[in-house]
């Protein structure tokens, strides 16, 4: 039996909210300690529940960039802006369940709230070690919170077509 990618994540808002831990995480990271803003989780579900982005993502180097994966594959535009707002369900479900578990703290301020991936270093091991596809979808937010942080939120909505 094939596993449906979008079907296993939007029903699943824990496992979105695992990716999501991974986004906030590398955000920071790269970002010198800053978490992402809210619009970058609907992005980054959006991008996180079409299997053909994921698994052009999950393959490409931390240093690419969103705009090299789009000059390699423009087709990952398409219909993205439609599946940003087809998934604002999925994602606050995932941020509620992020934040209820521990996973990520929201904090406000300025504008947008933002979210900070929790814990040390990577997820809890029972989580944390899953079989494909889940595996491609947090190797692939890895590198979408990476990307939003070298970027900016503001540059990547621009290259991806997206407004808000």
């Amino acid at each position: 039996m094939k596993i449906d990618h979008e079907e296993l994540l939007a029903r699943n808002p824990a496992l979105v909210a695992s990716a999501f831990w991974h986004v906030a995480h590398r955000h920071a990271g790269a970002a010198k300690g800053e978490p992402p803003i809210l619009p970058i989780f609907f992005v980054s579900a959006a991008m996180l529940l079409h299997r053909a982005t994921v698994t052009k993502i999950r393959a490409m180097q931390f240093d690419s960039g969103i705009l090299k994966a789009i000059v390699e594959a423009p087709d990952l535009l398409a219909g993205l802006q439609g599946r940003v707002e087809s998934h604002a369900d999925t994602t606050l479900s995932a941020l509620q369940v992020g934040v209820a578990s521990g996973l990520l703290v929201r904090e406000g301020g300025d504008g947008f709230p933002r979210f900070r991936a929790t814990g040390g270093n990577d997820l809890p091991s029972a989580i944390r070690d899953l079989d494909p596809p889940v595996s491609h979808v947090l190797s692939a937010a890895k590198r979408l919170g990476t990307w939003f942080a070298m970027d900016g939120f503001d540059a990547a909505r621009r290259q991806l077509n997206i407004e808000f």
